[in-house]
């Protein structure tokens, strides 16, 4: 099923990671979006500093009419205080999303493209290498599509049963040369994180 798919992430302040700040707040305010699938959030795997926060919105028009509400209007400024850093903020419209969140590991994605490439270079890479990982081992697929917000970045979400799997799918053979390819047109940002729930499933 189609989504709307709002991703988040920054270093966490030292107030959330001191237990003397939570997501309560950020829960309360997402609990009451009537267009929200479900909202997750976890540490990245890599730096566990950093927090990532995903929401999965029925529709674009669902999340504008969040932000249009009282609950829409405080979630920046409930989001401030749990933030060290300025927030990463993108939007992507997957075709399925779900499962990939759900999985033990979510990896993310993101392919910036290098001067004098195009998305019409890297789409066909894209649609390659989701190709070739299907039937990798300990894998819950992937979904890919362009950051909404910006006009030169693709990205990526795919679920897996743990970092190992995601690494050993693409140390060598397909997988690997269309990765190969990307980084000729592309700069390459992943990272993993264990996501919990935020809210419940609607």
């Amino acid at each position: 099923m189609a989504s709307y798919t709002e991703i988040l992430h920054f270093t966490a302040s030292e107030e959330v990671m001191s237990s003397r700040a939570n997501l309560d707040r950020v829960r309360e305010l997402l609990s009451k979006a009537e267009g929200l699938n479900q909202s997750y959030f976890g540490p990245e795997t890599e730096d566990p500093s950093v927090l990532f926060i995903v929401n999965d919105w029925k529709s674009k028009d669902a999340h504008a009419k969040f932000l249009d509400s009282l609950e829409g209007a405080a979630f920046k400024p409930a989001l401030l205080p749990l933030s060290a850093s300025p927030i990463v903020h993108h939007f992507a419209e997957f075709d399925e999303i779900k499962s990939r969140l759900q999985a033990p590991i979510t990896e993310f994605v993101t392919l910036t493209l290098k001067p004098d490439h195009t998305m019409e270079e890297l789409k066909p890479l894209v649609q390659e290498l989701h190709e070739k990982l299907k039937g990798s081992k300990m894998f819950y697929g992937s979904s890919w599509a362009p950051i909404a917000n910006e006009s030169n970045m693709y990205h990526g979400i795919l679920g897996w049963d743990t970092v190992e799997a995601h690494w050993d799918a693409v140390k060598d053979g397909p997988p690997k040369a269309v990765v190969d390819e990307f980084k000729k047109i592309a700069n390459l940002w992943l990272v993993h994180a264990a996501l919990q729930s935020l809210t419940e499933n609607k």
